[in-house]
């Protein structure tokens, strides 16, 4: 995955800008700029959205407008509507902050904009018109919103991760902006960055202006944007493969996209492919910029709840996959299958090589971010495969450190107090056991697991369906008893 740990970026727009913690979105947003796309951020409060747009317009010496979508009216866009005299004309009186001059305009709190000014906004943002008449000055449409507020009542309201009020945007709107972009929050950024975030002069350079480029960003844009046709002309029609393979993976993952977006997704490729030349030099790769441009541009992202970064990249690399083993039937009867477990499955039926199948394990392993998701099905795998399977240490070592929590023998000592909470998840807990150990096979299995697990992993996740996704895992590769 293309992390902001990871990026190479040699010229940094967002660090420019003194914008922390965003380097990783550099070649995005510089591909927004030279292609003239819409883009949407999606973030917490106080992420530096509003400061990152208002800082590239004035960098570019644009014409900006900032817009609190959920408080302006249609009025303060365009003014107040005139007739002309003798004339089946309008004019209009308007005000400095009208949309008509405008080069860069940012519509914030769109999520939270009414319905009826939400589609009086769509062909601002989608033709650059209005009212049915051009803004030839307009080359800029960016948006923000905060994550939507989930529609399940049991997920807590109060939680900083979700905002009442702040409603999923229209899917025929969202589908206008090829750039869909969650921004890093506190919690994303590495120690560096927070003690950038915190200094008091990182905000400004020497001279009090809140940029500081070696080269200027217009050269930039503009270098990207000579870039867009040669990138095109080399890589375009390789990317066909690609695209109808991550597409129909999409499907499959329900998460399906217009053909609409899959030009659009084919589209950013090509920009951010040129983004990353112009940023990081020829040895940028393109499997990268597709993954970046598979990251920030589904539409998805801006749901209440979105499709994780590990899922998304591993669904980039099996479809990228797919596109460079054509050639190979078994490999894509293989990667055909979206599902991690069942893939290993199709493999070992095709009896792949030990090699190739530590190479499926290892992906399989890395997709889900539940520890107690990884620990049960590194059990599975080790029960199934370490009596004939001769993995490469890469695979091995993780299913070992994994699965030995449930199949090493070991003895602990806990001490609980009445009413805590870790007392309570054990009565729960306890009763489960001994009815369990009554029986034979698979439930001994299935008690070492929870108890392994007691109290620090159930403290955070449901151990009945932890137990339960166990149970389907051990179905799922044939292990019978225990």
């Amino acid at each position: 995955m293309v992390s902001e740990k990871e990026a190479t970026t040699q010229i940094s727009i967002t660090t420019s800008l003194f914008v922390h913690g965003w380097q990783h979105l550099d070649a995005v947003l510089l591909a927004a700029l030279a292609t003239e796309f819409p883009l949407l951020l999606i973030g917490p409060h106080g992420t530096a959205k509003t400061l990152l747009v208002e800082r590239l317009s004035k960098a570019l010496g644009l014409e900006f407008r900032h817009y609190n979508a959920s408080l302006i009216n249609y009025d303060d866009l365009v003014g107040i509507p005139i007739p002309e005299e003798g004339h089946n004309e309008l004019r209009f009186i308007t005000t400095p902050g009208a949309i008509w001059e405008a080069q860069f305009v940012f519509f914030d709190e769109i999520s939270r904009c009414r319905p009826d000014l939400q589609n009086k906004l769509f062909p601002i943002i989608h033709e650059r018109r209005v009212i049915g008449m051009n803004l030839n000055n307009l080359q800029f449409r960016w948006a923000a919103m905060n994550p939507p507020s989930p529609d399940s009542p049991e997920l807590d309201m109060a939680s900083s991760e979700y905002y009442l009020g702040s409603e999923p945007l229209d899917p025929a709107l969202t589908d206008r902006f090829p750039y869909v972009i969650p921004v890093p929050g506190w919690r994303d950024l590495d120690r560096d960055n927070r003690r950038k975030v915190l200094a008091m002069h990182s905000s400004l350079s020497q001279n009090g202006s809140a940029t500081q480029f070696e080269r200027p960003l217009s050269e930039l844009v503009e270098e990207t944007r000579s870039r867009l046709e040669i990138v095109e002309n080399e890589y375009g029609e390789g990317l066909i493969d690609y695209m109808i393979a991550v597409m129909d993976l999409l499907e499959k993952a329900n998460l399906p996209q217009s053909p609409r977006r899959a030009r659009m997704l084919a589209h950013s490729i090509v920009a951010i492919h040129a983004a990353r030349q112009v940023l990081e030099g020829e040895e940028a790769e393109l499997v990268d910029s597709a993954e970046l441009a598979l990251l920030y541009g589904l539409p998805q992202n801006a749901t209440d709840v979105p499709p994780t970064p590990a899922a998304v990249v591993a669904l980039h690399r099996q479809a990228w996959e797919i596109a460079t083993m054509l050639d190979d039937e078994v490999w894509r009867q293989i990667l055909a299958e979206p599902d991690p477990l069942k893939r290993i499955i199709t493999a070992d039926d095709l009896d792949v090589s030990d090699e190739e199948m530590s190479r499926l394990v290892t992906q399989a392993l890395n997709v889900d971010a539940s520890e107690p998701r990884k620990i049960g099905l590194a059990t599975a795998l080790y029960l199934r495969f370490h009596t004939f399977r001769q993995l490469t240490p890469a695979a091995w070592e993780p299913l070992a450190k994994l699965a030995g929590r449930v199949l090493l023998p070991r003895r602990a000592s806990l001490s609980l107090q009445n009413n805590a909470p870790d007392m309570q998840l054990w009565n729960e807990i306890k009763p489960w056991v001994l009815e369990q150990r009554k029986n034979s096979g698979l439930p001994r299995l299935v008690v070492n697991y929870v108890l392994g697990g007691f109290p620090e992993l159930w403290r955070q996740n449901d151990w009945q369906d932890a137990v339960q996704q166990l149970v389907d895992d051990l179905q799922l590769f044939g292990v019978e008893e225990f």
